[in-house]
């Protein structure tokens, strides 16, 4: 099963509140609009937007949340906003488009993985918001900012959306067992399975117990300084700001260095084709 169709069906099984219609979709629009309020105030993001017309690649966008939160702040302000919404799940695109639509957002939207994004030209501001880091492993997580960096412009702004894991999971305690879903009728739970010592990911099984549906799914869990190091070997300087939330935290990089292209990161390393230590 690809990424894609684990997505799908991690999303299915678990309450990821992605559904911007939904009670709970509606509380995560109204915070990000909170949220990205502030991060407006920052001096790198004025800067990226004082033009009449800015220019938005929301990568990992599903149903837009992010992104159309941030182009209607935008707008607000007098703004003429492009807004291109990436997603690899198929079954999110469209929504987002409606969603943009609703919210009255001219957008984009397309079907394409995030690390093949930086092909759709160069923006003013990059965002991957929704802590999407996740799902993409350490090697992908590299090719995943090169992408990014590649995407802006030379005085542009990537954002990066995350939680601090590596505080949340010293700080709270590894559960064997999460509630997903507390809905009596999708209940759904996860658990750790398995860890990916090259790919440095957990194995976790999704599971909706009325059916027993399940999907196992990769999951990579970091510290927020290690996303902002790594961005910084990609941009020329990087900031952190606070998100209003527990553990939530904005990685702010601008001026893309453009020593290492995504096209150099195509190719996988030995440890990956080989998918284990060597040994003799």
């Amino acid at each position: 099963m690809g990424l894609r169709e684990l997505l799908e069906k991690g999303y299915e099984i678990a309450s990821w509140k992605d559904d911007p219609w939904s009670p709970e979709g509606q509380e995560r629009y109204r915070a990000a609009l909170r949220k990205l309020a502030t991060l407006l105030e920052h001096p790198w993001m004025a800067e990226a937007t004082s033009e009449s017309m800015v220019s938005v690649l929301d990568l990992g966008a599903g149903r837009g949340i992010g992104g159309v939160a941030l182009a209607r702040l935008l707008k607000e302000q007098g703004v003429n906003v492009r807004l291109v919404m990436v997603d690899l799940r198929e079954c999110v695109v469209s929504d987002g488009l409606r969603f943009a639509r609703e919210e009255g957002v001219e957008a984009e939207a397309y079907q394409m993985d995030a690390l093949e994004a930086y092909r759709l030209g160069r923006f003013d501001v990059v965002l991957m918001y929704g802590a999407m880091f996740p799902h993409f492993d350490s090697w992908n997580m590299c090719r995943l900012l090169a992408s990014a960096a590649e995407a802006m412009k030379d005085e542009g702004v990537v954002v990066v959306e995350e939680l601090d894991r590596v505080d949340m999971i010293f700080r709270t305690g590894f559960r064997e067992v999460i509630l997903e879903n507390p809905n009596p009728e999708e209940l759904s739970i996860s658990v750790h399975v398995g860890y990916d010592v090259v790919r440095g990911a957990y194995k976790r099984c999704f599971m909706r117990l009325r059916d027993l549906e399940h999907v196992e799914m990769p999951l990579s869990f970091r510290s927020v300084s290690a996303i902002a190091a790594t961005l910084w070997l990609f941009t020329e300087d990087v900031d952190l700001i606070l998100a209003g939330e527990r553990w939530a935290y904005f990685i702010l990089g601008r001026r893309p260095r453009r020593l290492i292209r995504p096209e150099r990161l195509a190719g996988d390393p030995a440890v990956l084709e080989r998918g284990r230590p060597w040994t003799k």
